[in-house]
């Protein structure tokens, strides 16, 4: 039986390097295409897998491209500058990486006969909306570079990929949990490794809203994609979460609180942040039929035990925090 091939960009990254293995688990032939300035660890037990294969490369890179769509069916594009610290820090290359390799990438699929091409974006994209529940069809408002690039890449492909291959737009919720390539600079994952290292936390605001989704169920909802049928995920944008898992942050220095006994929160009332959104994920499982299957605290719980039982020694590390490397 012939086994689908599926182009994952990222896939040594914070959710590809999840992704990746979930694939490989359901029997899919699988390519990373990565450049692995973090390092080749996330993915180091699995390189052996007769399923996988590596491009050590840059999506920026032309011939890196083209060598990695060979005889692909789907495109997972994950790959991005991601974050509007790391953004801020190397705005120009955000740009070229974000929107216009996603571009060229997007061309260079349909020319190859690419069947899908699945295209990770960001619930940052409706910026500051306020408390009103937003869905796909509520105006976008982005605050930062990172979602101006994603919103222009969203736009122009919808644009570019009209007939072949099937564009599905994801727009995730704040990601959090554990992963091989573990990040820290994550507000939940952050809040978290805070409270339990130095026993306090600070809220900045805390009445914006945020979406929160598990990078598990971030994983899930992609393969949903891979498999589902064209004609109902063809051109069409998701939001990616649950509508239960949104909550207004000082709500998680609440919840955190509860699970770290001991931790002062402290609520800082200047916002350094001003995203809010309140994100409705009704489309995605009346579609799709997709339901979270983890919680945000199941994923403070599982990031607690990672550093009390020395799994993750130091959470510090450069390497955790996309803003330090570039």
């Amino acid at each position: 039986m012939h086994k689908e091939r599926v182009l994952v960009t990222g896939g040594g990254g914070y959710i590809g390097s999840v992704l990746v293995r979930m694939l490989l688990r359901e029997g899919y032939r699988v390519r990373i295409l990565d450049r692995f300035i973090f390092g080749i660890e996330p993915i180091a037990d699995i390189l052996n897998d007769p399923n996988l294969d590596v491009v050590i490369g840059d999506i920026r890179n032309v011939e890196d491209v083209k060598k990695s769509l060979k005889k692909v069916d789907h495109v997972v594009h994950l790959a991005a500058i991601v974050g509007d610290p790391a953004c801020s820090v190397q705005a120009d290359v955000a740009v070229e990486t974000n929107f216009l390799s996603t571009i060229r990438l997007a061309r260079l699929a349909r020319d190859n006969g690419i069947k899908k091409f699945i295209f990770a974006s960001t619930c940052s994209v409706y910026g500051a909306s306020g408390d009103k529940i937003i869905d796909e069809k509520s105006p976008t408002n982005p605050v930062s570079l990172y979602a101006e690039t994603k919103l222009d890449a969203e736009k122009e492909l919808l644009a570019l990929l009209d007939k072949k291959p099937s564009l599905t737009i994801l727009r995730f919720g704040t990601a959090y949990g554990l992963s091989p390539r573990m990040r820290f600079d994550l507000v939940i994952n952050y809040l978290t490794k805070k409270a339990l290292i130095d026993k306090e936390i600070k809220i900045f605001g805390g009445e914006q809203w945020r979406p929160f989704v598990h990078v598990h169920d971030i994983s899930r909802a992609i393969k949903v994609v891979v498999e589902a049928d064209d004609d109902i995920v063809k051109g069409e944008i998701f939001n990616v979460g649950a509508t239960k898992e949104n909550y207004r942050m000082k709500e998680i220095g609440d919840i955190i609180k509860g699970i770290i006994p001991g931790t002062n929160v402290e609520i800082v009332k200047q916002i350094q942040d001003k995203r809010s959104y309140n994100v409705s994920f009704m489309k995605i499982e009346s579609k799709l039929g997709f339901k979270n299957e983890k919680t945000v605290k199941d994923g403070i719980v599982e990031i607690k035990d990672a550093i009390e039982n020395s799994i993750i020694e130091d959470p510090d590390d450069d390497r955790y925090y996309n803003h330090k490397r570039g």
